[in-house]
């Protein structure tokens, strides 16, 4: 064996150290980096949603009809009642750039009279929120009646020009009849991904169109890429319908009667070959491009038009792979096998207590739906105990009567926060399986974060909310994960998740503990995790202690 000299042996002891030294410090910047996915997947962070928002926003702030501007106070109001929090920011910075650059009006309108109206609309949809969600009439009189009295206000104040009282009528009468198709598309925006995407191209025609593409622009090529859609997804009697709707909207006087032939036929001879699937509808609407090209007139103008609709062709073939709600397509739907949970609990009360403050609740809302739920109540012993039951019990049979986890939660909220005081206060934690589907819905209210494990990875669902009973309402929102046989979930009190109190992140130990459990029984788990719990606080556990595992299956493999 060969031994060096001292300083050979002093250069590996350092360069141990170091190296050491840096996996320590790359394990904490990738626990920094996971924590942070963490914290945006529980504050819903989405890149792409966010992104639309912002467009949506912009071309509504931007859109023009005839000369008038008839689209950002729907889109303030709307925004303000059904988003909640940090989702509405995107819209409305939007908005306010789209004002800023958007060209002059026929009502003439200054910038400063634009930013005062979307200001006003969106304080006040705020303060009767509730009011205007329950009601789309209301919503459309508060937007319809701002605009024109704001408007009508900063018109006069600038010195009103004659004739401006029409314009301004049909602008805010406008804005009252788009207020009620956004109305219905807000109110449940995250189902209605369809017409949203339709509520976006819509917006974007009438507020990005002027947007130059090289010899083309914005509006040009999303016209004809509606229309492909249209007659690849309907056939050739939905085309040529399409056709005349954009080419009644899509030019001058001079040119409407043309170009609204143009598109009507294009339209039609694409969904003529609509059975032969993407390929067919393009060859049908470039041929047809190609024939009805004179309709343009001007030499100058063919290039635009040729390159508009191969770009066109592009977002059409992007569109068709991407978008799962268009129809036409053969969707390949995979057979769900049925499955089985296998429950495991654990509990363990604060010392020198008789009853342990949290609460677990394991039923079945029906045969195939099962219902997870951990309550922790404020405080410890038997006043915590009691609260924490209390919300355990409404969960159940307020879910079980068929109401939603949302109205659920504000239900329960109401019912603690009426009887007053902080020890009233609980949490709710709940998971709702459906085993034929495949599908976890969560709520969390004031709850810790729940683990959903899958072979080697380990997902941390979080959801940031005040305890029920604190406050007068709750943004409760239901979080929902795919769930396949051999997953494994974990839903644990914060007696357990924040066990180790000595660093930034006190749940990182269940994490990293649950990536390296290779065990695959539920009681077994949860048992192992609450020893590791007390372990980890050092066998003094400073409060209450509840575990809840449920090892997912196929039916055959649990039985």
């Amino acid at each position: 064996m060969f031994i060096g000299s001292r300083g050979e042996v002093r250069d590996v002891a350092e360069a141990s150290d170091l190296y050491f030294q840096g996996e320590s410090t790359m394990a904490v910047v990738f626990s920094k980096l996971r924590q942070y996915a963490a914290d945006m997947r529980a504050l819903q962070i989405n890149p792409g949603w966010y992104i639309s928002s912002f467009v949506l926003g912009l071309a509504a702030g931007r859109g023009m009809l005839g000369g008038l501007a008839p689209f950002a106070a729907p889109t303030a109001a709307m925004g303000a009642v059904f988003f909640h929090g940090r989702s509405s920011l995107p819209i409305m910075v939007g908005m306010i750039i789209g004002l800023a650059t958007r060209p002059s009006v026929n009502l003439g309108v200054k910038p400063y009279g634009d930013y005062l109206l979307v200001a006003a609309i969106f304080f006040t949809a705020r303060h009767y929120k509730k009011s205007l969600a329950d009601s789309w009439l209301l919503a459309a009189f508060l937007a319809g009646g701002i605009n024109f009295i704001v408007k009508y206000i900063c018109i006069t104040a600038a010195g009103a020009h004659a004739g401006f009282l029409p314009g301004l009528l049909s602008e805010s009468a406008l804005a009252a009849i788009f207020t009620i198709p956004f109305y219905y598309i807000f109110s449940d925006y995250k189902r209605q991904k369809g017409l949203f995407f339709i509520l976006v191209l819509v917006l974007v025609y009438y507020g990005l169109g002027d947007f130059r593409l090289g010899p083309t622009n914005v509006r040009e090529v999303l016209g004809r890429s509606v229309l492909l859609v249209v007659a690849g997804s309907w056939g050739a009697g939905w085309g040529a319908a399409a056709g005349v709707i954009l080419g009644m909207f899509s030019g001058s006087i001079i040119t409407i009667l043309a170009r609204t032939g143009f598109f009507a036929a294009t339209g039609f001879f694409s969904g003529i070959l609509k059975g032969c699937g993407p390929p067919g509808v393009i060859l049908g609407f470039f041929l047809s491009s190609l024939l009805l090209s004179a309709s343009y007139g001007q030499p100058g103008e063919l290039l635009g038009h040729l390159w508009a609709s191969i770009i066109a062709i592009g977002l059409y073939l992007v569109s068709w792979w991407l978008l799962p709600f268009l129809p036409g397509k053969e969707k390949k739907v995979s057979p769900r096998v049925p499955l089985r949970a296998e429950v495991g609990v654990a509990q363990r009360s604060k010392p020198h207590e008789s009853l342990c403050g949290d609460s677990i609740g394991v039923s079945h809302l029906d045969p195939r739906r099962l219902l997870l739920t951990v309550s922790d109540g404020m405080g410890s012993g038997i006043n915590a105990a009691r609260e924490s039951r209390i919300v355990v019990k409404l969960i159940e049979q307020l879910l079980g009567s068929g109401i939603k986890p949302e109205a659920a939660a504000g239900i329960v909220n109401t019912a603690l926060y009426l009887r007053g005081g902080e020890e009233s206060a609980a949490t709710i934690d709940t998971a709702i399986a459906d085993l034929d589907a495949g599908s976890l819905e969560f709520l969390k209210v004031g709850a810790p974060p729940s683990f959903l494990k899958r072979g080697d990875v380990v997902e941390l669902i979080r959801s940031i909310c005040w305890p029920a009973g604190i406050l007068d309402e709750v943004e409760a929102q239901v979080l929902i994960r795919e769930i396949l046989p051999g997953d494994i979930l974990v839903m644990a009190s914060d007696g357990v998740t924040e066990a180790n109190q000595l660093t930034d992140a006190p749940d990182d130990w269940l994490y990293t503990y649950l990536r390296e459990l290779p065990l695959d029984d539920a009681q077994v788990i949860a048992d192992l995790i609450l020893k590791h719990a007390l372990k980890t606080a050092g066998f003094e556990n400073r409060d209450d202690m509840t575990v809840i595992v449920a090892l997912y299956g196929r039916e055959r493999e649990l039985e």
